[in-house]
């Protein structure tokens, strides 16, 4: 089976996002707790590297197909992170109270965006396995 240049984007975005995490557990590991470790966050931008990125900057663009199971792909990924999001606001307002004040650190803004590259990925492959339209 002929696999797409989207389907070879969400392998290509699943192994960064691997990647990403395996560095980040190394690092944790062996530097501890540190702001070093959150350097390995950098090797997200290695989803800009191939030809087959969703850039469009230059060279073919979408067909109808594709921009539908593009737009459905990162609609899912917005939507799986505001589950997440609501979902970890009401198990702190039920564990904490309601009147707790909530303060992440930046380094869950990387989680939430290699979350949201790894729900795009998945939700690409499946709508292209599917090959009905999306």
């Amino acid at each position: 089976m002929h696999m797409t240049d989207s389907g070879k984007w969400a392998i290509w975005a699943l192994g960064v996002v691997a990647l990403t995490a395996i560095a980040f557990f190394a690092f944790a590991a062996f530097l501890g707790n540190g702001p070093a470790r959150q350097a390995v966050f950098a090797l997200l931008a290695l989803n800009a590297v191939p030809g087959i990125s969703r850039r469009n900057l230059k060279g073919r663009t979408f067909d109808e197909r594709e921009k539908e199971i593009a737009n459905k792909a990162l609609l899912a990924a917005f939507r799986a992170l505001w589950l997440v999001f609501i979902g970890l606001v009401m198990m702190i307002g039920f564990l904490k109270g309601w009147q707790t004040t909530l303060s992440l650190p930046l380094w869950t803004v990387w989680w939430a965006v290699m979350f949201m590259l790894s729900v795009e990925a998945v939700t690409t492959l499946v709508l292209y396995r599917r090959g009905s339209d999306a």
